[in-house]
């Protein structure tokens, strides 16, 4: 009879190492799962900090080439979420061209356009087309340094200012698309010209 009992498994023996590898796998997977999470969450973090890096560098960029010249229609003007300017921008061709260049934020759709006109005729209501720069950008705001003191909106020909400010301040914060997390990027963009 202790023969028998040695040579196989009691149905109780088998259901307890089922249950202790029912746990091991379910431990294994939820230990994945959370690590795939978390890789998928940072990458997503990743993507949004790289996209919101680029518009800003871009902004920053075009802004510190802004001239204005002996033409009278030629301005600067901005207010706190919107800027439009004539600066020189690189064609597709790596040439620098003068261009009507005009930055905003669709608010509805969280996206940061990018309005230019290749051949400027200094009228900021009209451009050859509109780029999305970034998605998920829930704030795009500007500021205006004149010299002495940071101003909200500046007109290069009125009474905000006279010319090309110094430097403008630029500020947008980037979100998820559920709107939970997010992260707000400043530069400031010194005026070579002014």
């Amino acid at each position: 009879m202790s023969l028998n009992r040695l040579k196989g498994f009691t149905l109780v023996e088998i259901l307890i190492a089922l249950a202790i590898m029912a746990m091991i796998v379910a431990s294994t997977f939820t230990i994945f799962s959370s690590a795939s999470k978390s890789w998928q969450k940072g990458e997503t973090r990743s993507q949004r900090y790289q996209n919101a890096r680029n518009a800003i560098s871009r902004i920053s960029a075009e802004i510190s080439q802004a001239v204005i010249n002996n033409n009278a229609l030629c301005k600067f003007t901005g207010d706190k979420n919107k800027i439009g300017f004539v600066s020189f921008v690189s064609t597709d061709s790596g040439v620098f061209e003068l261009s009507e260049v005009e930055y905003w934020l669709d608010g509805a759709r969280k996206l940061l356009m990018r309005n230019d006109e290749a051949d400027p005729d200094y009228d900021f209501s009209t451009y050859d087309h509109s780029d999305i720069l970034s998605d998920n950008v829930s704030e795009l705001e500007f500021l205006y340094f004149d010299g002495l003191e940071w101003l909200d909106a500046w007109n290069s020909d009125g009474v905000s200012g006279v010319g090309l400010p110094k430097a403008v301040e630029i500020k947008i914060r980037v979100e998820d698309k559920k709107a939970k997390e997010g992260e707000t990027f400043k530069v400031i963009a010194r005026l070579r010209t002014a």
